[in-house]
């Protein structure tokens, strides 16, 4: 071989062996700086992996059973509604007792939860145990889901103080028509002293119902209830000036019992002919403060359900 083809021959091979040396150093290099952190080399992480995984995965099957609690309680606001416009008084009473029951321990469970999700080994500053960013992932999955539940029992409480509101009101609405009934009969039997008397029962009926009406005025339209109210009070404000007028007279038809007379059947004619406008006051404050919680319950489960699905057993084999 000549001399030239010799050198350049050996050049080659020394460039060679240069760019072996230089990435076997690049691999060297880079395996040295790997972050231990970042979790990425599962011989790092094995054993915090292997020590976090079964309380992780015991609070995961918590969580799968607090969402069936939550789908239980979505349930009896449902039913609750349905018995809002029934005449069923002590089912209602009964089903948001139930669910106040209930959504207390909802709340409590998810307290449970949280602190063994809190107490599992690997986490803090001065934990010794190295974790996955798959395990941390899961654990931040897990106390997120548990913040959805936090408006829950909040949320019942508004439907129990309505649908109590509600019910008290329709109770005192029909005592009231039957009250004031009596009035009218005592007053047709010319008992005018006596039907006066009836006639203060009802007003004190008619300010109670106004005052659950303030209250459910917070949270729910109660236009509809307001007219009801006014109505009635009306009439009875009219039936009440036709019989004190013919107390005055001494049962005489003088011109001012006239008067009083037409007052009282104009009222009459203003009056709901039937029950239906309780149905139409009902489906109102179902819509209102009934439904709105009713509605937070199902989103509240629909978050915990959508992150129990984000979350899965990691795979850790030792290396």
């Amino acid at each position: 071989m000549s001399r030239p083809a010799g050198r350049a021959l050996l050049a080659a091979a020394w460039l060679i062996i240069v760019i072996v040396l230089s990435l076997g150093a690049a691999g060297i290099v880079a395996t040295m700086a790997h972050n231990p952190e970042t979790g990425s080399r599962a011989e790092l992480t094995y054993t915090g992996d292997k020590a976090f995984e079964p309380g992780l995965s015991a609070a995961e099957a918590e969580l799968s059973e607090l969402s069936g609690e939550v789908g239980a309680l979505s349930q009896l606001g449902r039913k609750a509604l349905t018995l809002l416009t029934s005449d069923d008084s002590d089912a209602l009473d009964a089903t948001v007792a139930d669910g106040q029951a209930l959504a207390s321990t909802i709340t409590t469970h998810g307290a449970e939860i949280r602190t063994s999700l809190e107490a599992l080994p690997g986490l803090g500053p001065a934990a010794d145990l190295t974790l996955s960013p798959e395990m941390r992932r899961r654990h931040a999955i897990a106390l997120g889901a548990l913040d959805s539940i936090a408006g829950l029992e909040p949320a019942w409480s508004q439907l129990a103080v309505s649908s109590a509101a509600a019910s008290r009101i329709v109770n005192l609405l029909t005592t009231h028509d039957a009250t004031t009934g009596e009035a009218a009969a005592a007053g047709r039997a010319e008992n005018y002293t006596d039907a006066l008397a009836k006639l203060d029962e009802s007003d004190s009926l008619m300010s109670q119902a106004r005052a659950l009406r303030d209250t459910l005025s917070r949270t729910v339209d109660v236009a509809t209830l307001t007219d009801w109210l006014d109505l009635n009070s009306t009439y009875d404000a009219a039936l009440r000036r036709l019989y004190q007028s013919l107390v005055d007279s001494g049962g005489r038809v003088n011109d001012e019992v006239r008067a009083a007379f037409e007052a009282e059947k104009e009222a009459a004619s203003h009056l709901p002919p039937d029950s239906k406008a309780l149905v139409v006051i009902l489906a109102e404050i179902g819509r209102g403060g009934l439904n709105q919680a009713v509605i937070e319950i199902e989103q509240t489960r629909g978050e915990l359900d959508s992150a129990i699905g984000l979350l899965g057993p990691v795979a850790s084999e030792q290396p």
